[in-house]
């Protein structure tokens, strides 16, 4: 069996050559692109409320389709419970689709870097027997894998750069007092 990172773009074969894992996200996640036109609006609103909710991870059965609750992706501390999640998922694509070739699409804006330390545990835990090939999605070729800061981020940035700058010229002006007053009482 062998781990690849591809980028978006370049993912080889038909989706339904695969058994897909991605996130329970409906509005900006890949989940949207893996129901569009195969599962009910509705349905998948349902499924990724449920998911969230229940911090369990859900299959939209009878596709070949699984989602792992959101924050397990979006912070990074939850790590450990992606590894879980992920060792289930394994084991349930042996149990119920035995699909050889497995594709996670975990891409968000907090980047992928644990997503693969937490597969690589996961593999660990529970070799998968029937698959040939797990296919991690990356950024696609030609974009920057780098998340943009938020306009939040932002303002915290320049904020913080200001304020940098402001005690900068404080300690200056302190020095420039010192100096003044040295010359002054000599």
């Amino acid at each position: 069996m062998r781990i690849v990172r591809t980028p978006s773009n370049k993912v080889e074969g038909p989706i339904s050559d695969y058994h897909v894992l991605t996130y329970a996200d409906s509005g900006f996640g890949p989940l949207p692109h893996y129901t569009k036109r195969r599962v009910p609006r509705d349905q998948v609103e349902e499924i990724v409320s449920r998911i969230n909710q229940r911090d369990e991870a859900a299959t939209f059965f009878p596709l070949a389709l699984s989602a792992v609750p959101r924050k397990v992706i979006w912070d990074k501390l939850h790590w450990s419970e992606l590894r879980a999640h992920l060792a289930d998922f394994l084991q349930v694509n042996a149990r119920a689709f035995g699909a050889r070739r497995i594709l996670i699409d975990l891409q968000s804006p907090h980047g992928t870097a644990h997503v693969m330390e937490a597969l690589r545990g996961a593999v660990e835990d529970v070799p998968p027997v029937c698959v040939e090939e797990i296919v991690v999605v990356t950024a696609a070729e030609g974009v920057d894998e780098q998340p943009q800061l938020s306009r939040r981020q932002r303002d915290a940035s320049v904020i913080a750069a200001i304020a940098k700058d402001h005690e900068a010229r404080a300690a200056e002006a302190e020095i420039r007092m010192r100096r003044t007053r040295q010359h002054g009482s000599a």
